[in-house]
């Protein structure tokens, strides 16, 4: 009798048998290791509203979550220093850098180049003219865009390419009603399901780990509140007719860049903007990984309290909820009804002006985007237009002129008041998106320079706006030995301007063989007053031939090929602002 029951204390139970304790780190490893990029999608929303109820009924693949909430929750810029940029977010947010974030500016030239830019209007945008001189209460916001959310990914994918060398083309959405239409008794339902977690917190409370219970269903609770929450609003405004014009521009395609030519362009005008990139999204995203976070912590330290029995009934619940959870990720739908509106190409003569604006501010921010990576830095173009709205005054407020009129025709030199440039950037980026095959390294040296030109006896003042010529030159780094002399030095335009004392140089065209040649150091403004020699074409050759200056140009006539350059693109510019 004794030997029986000492076989029976001493056989392993079947709990025993399995191995699988409550330790703390056999439990905190199993749920850690069962990562889920299901999980990560369904969060972020990408299968619906049901997706975003079923996201966190397991708790593998909690981790997950986790991660994926603070990387859509955080800045394109911090997502990527901090590495938590994942496929899932990049489809549900996209990957953007803001124009207006300095912190964004250092990771510029390693990211790579952007694959398109956006531009958020100001919602008053549509009832404004361009050349409409009054304040907006909202300014606009430029982003490169280094991948695209899935709306705009399969928005862009349905419209063709426009190749370099075609005519300007503009798409727009089509002018019809169009409803938000989606299967809302789906999602519906598929919310509805992720109650049964409801039954796991009844089957542990009915063990004696009510309080487990609850806390591993807190992140069920949280993301299924969100869900009921998005569906309602999802229905609301599938009630009501999408607005005509949206806030988002996009230009799309291979961006010229001083490193390489631009290639083909998709301009989207008015698009939907993605509610996900939201404050509310944001907030709830935030709130989501601090519950998941503090819930699968809490449920370690519970589980490390608990009997082996409760340990396996919560793991068998969540394997249950992870086997459904894939399940409802492939059966849910994943199309977004927004991709379903039609886009009309329309050229830009059948454009309405403030429509027309809208292009020059993606002009504008394709300027900005290439002053980030240019080799002469971000910090030389702080003077220049980069603004459509300042385009429009330029162009409404100024005469194109060819040549500086002299006030003497013996005059060695003048007095010039600077009121505005329009740099290479610009200039290259407007020709890319007009179809011109310049690019943007034939425009370096490039610009329009606008003058404000004073009140004499026999005319009125007025302003005009030249195209030039304009290089930066810097002093060597090398020390200077005044026992030796050094040969003539020139760098090809594209190299950064190493060194020290840089200057800006100017040639704006005054006549027959003459210039009006200005020097200006980069700490001082060039818009302001300043002092402008006469040169001819025999002393402007002098100077570039000595190699002093550490630029690319050796003689006049490459001066005049530039110039001839500028002359084409300030053009185009009169071309689309008439």
């Amino acid at each position: 009798m004794s030997d029986a029951a000492t076989d029976s204390n001493s056989s392993p139970s079947l709990f025993s048998s399995f191995g699988f304790s409550n330790n703390l780190v056999e439990v905190s490893a199993l749920t850690a290791l069962v990562g889920s990029s299901v999980a990560e999608s369904m969060v972020l929303g990408n299968r619906g509203s049901g997706g975003i109820a079923w996201a966190a009924t397991s708790s593998f693949g909690t981790i997950s979550v986790v991660k994926v909430c603070c990387s859509a929750a955080s800045s394109g810029w911090l997502r990527e220093t901090l590495g938590i940029r994942t496929p899932s977010c990049d489809s549900a947010v996209g990957m953007y850098l803001s124009h207006d974030s300095a912190r964004a500016s250092k990771l510029r030239r390693s990211i790579g180049e952007p694959i398109a830019l956006f531009c958020r209007q100001p919602a008053d945008t549509a009832a404004r003219n361009i050349k409409d001189t009054r304040p907006r209460n909202t300014p606009t916001s430029w982003n490169d865009v280094y991948a695209f959310d899935h709306s705009a990914a399969m928005m862009l994918r349905g419209i063709p390419d426009t190749p370099v060398g075609s005519p300007l083309e503009i798409h727009t959405y089509g002018h019809y009603t169009f409803l938000r239409v989606r299967d809302s008794f789906f999602q519906a339902i598929t919310i509805s399901l992720s109650a049964a977690k409801l039954g796991e917190v009844y089957v542990l409370w009915s063990y004696g780990a009510a309080l487990l219970g609850i806390i591993s269903a807190t992140p069920w609770l949280f993301f299924c509140t969100g869900a009921i929450l998005v569906e309602i609003r999802e229905i609301v405004l599938g009630r009501r007719p999408e607005p005509a014009l949206g806030t988002i521009d996009i230009i799309a395609g291979q961006l010229p860049m001083i490193s390489r030519r631009g290639g083909g362009r998709k301009i989207v005008l008015g698009a939907a903007e993605n509610a996900r990139t939201g404050l509310l999204w944001q907030l709830f995203w935030l709130l989501g990984a601090a519950v998941s976070a503090v819930s699968i912590l809490f449920s370690y330290i519970m589980l490390g309290q608990q009997d082996q029995r409760v340990v396996l009934i919560w793991t068998g619940f969540q394997f249950l909820w992870l086997g459904v959870r894939i399940l409802i990720y492939h059966v849910a739908d994943p199309a977004d009804p927004m991709t379903l509106r039609m886009l009309v190409a329309r050229s830009w003569a059948n454009l309405p002006r403030e429509l027309k604006e809208r292009v020059f501010e993606l002009a504008c921010a394709l300027a900005q985007s290439q002053a980030f990576v240019h080799p002469r830095g971000q910090r030389q173009y702080i003077e220049d237009t980069l603004s459509a709205r300042q385009l429009g005054i330029i162009a409404d407020g100024s005469e194109p002129a060819t040549l500086y009129p002299l006030p003497s025709a013996d005059s060695t030199s003048v007095t010039l008041q600077l009121t505005a440039i329009i740099g290479d950037t610009l200039l290259s980026s407007v020709m890319w998106i007009t179809g011109s095959k310049i690019t943007p390294m034939d425009l370096y040296d490039s610009c329009i320079v606008v003058f404000s030109l004073p009140k004499t006896k026999s005319a009125a003042s007025r302003t005009i706006a030249v195209p030039a010529v304009r290089v930066l030159s810097g002093r060597s780094e090398l020390p200077t030995d005044s026992e030796y002399s050094l040969a003539a030095t020139f760098i090809p335009k594209g190299a950064r301007n190493l060194g020290y004392g840089l200057t800006w140089w100017y040639w704006v065209p005054c006549g027959q063989g003459l210039w009006v040649q200005i020097r200006r150091p980069t700490e001082h403004r060039i818009l302001d007053s300043c002092e402008g020699e006469i040169r001819t074409d025999a002393q402007v050759s002098e100077l570039l031939m000595s190699g002093t200056l550490n630029i690319g140009l050796t003689a006049v006539e490459e001066v005049r090929t530039t110039l001839e350059l500028s002359r084409k693109a300030c053009d185009v510019l009169i071309e689309l602002f008439t």
